[in-house]
This record gives structure tokens, sequence and C-alpha cells, in this order.
């Protein structure tokens, strides 16, 4: 395992010792682990979206869309309308 020394903002620190001082946490290394590795998890989902782009443009799947911010909100409301 490696030491590393990392500069934080008080904000950031008091963030951290929050979560330690409720107990969800052992100690700050804990909270920095999690962080680290639902950073991992973000990318991965991220990468994996973009690869399923790339396999859907790959099979001749796209889309014509002139207005990306409103064919955004277009798919956001009917995700949230289920």
């Amino acid at each position: 395992m490696s030491n590393v020394t990392v500069e934080l903002s008080d904000q950031s620190a008091a963030f951290i010792d929050a979560h330690v001082e409720s107990g969800e946490f052992r100690d700050r290394e804990e909270v920095v682990a999690a962080a680290l590795v639902a950073m991992r998890d973000r990318i991965a989902s991220f990468n994996a979206e973009v690869q399923l782009g790339i396999d859907a443009a790959d099979r001749g799947e796209t889309l014509d869309v002139v207005d990306v911010r409103q064919w955004l909100a277009e798919r956001r409301k009917a995700r949230a309308a289920g």
C-alpha cells in the first residue's frame, strides 16, 4: 500500500470528516477509498454507454438530430414518464 499526501479545501475536509463523525466510515482513508470506487464505477459505466453508442453506430443505427438540447429534453421527459 502506498502513502499519498493530498491537500484538500476546507470544505472537502469538512465533508470527509462529517462522514467519519457520523459513523458511516471508520476514518478518512475509508471515505476516500469509497469515493475512488464510486468514481471507477462511474467511469466504467460511462465507457460502457459510449461503447453501446459506438456499436449501434457501427450497425448503422443512427439518428439525425438537429437540436441536441431539445432531443435530450424529450428523452428525459420520456424516461420520467416511464
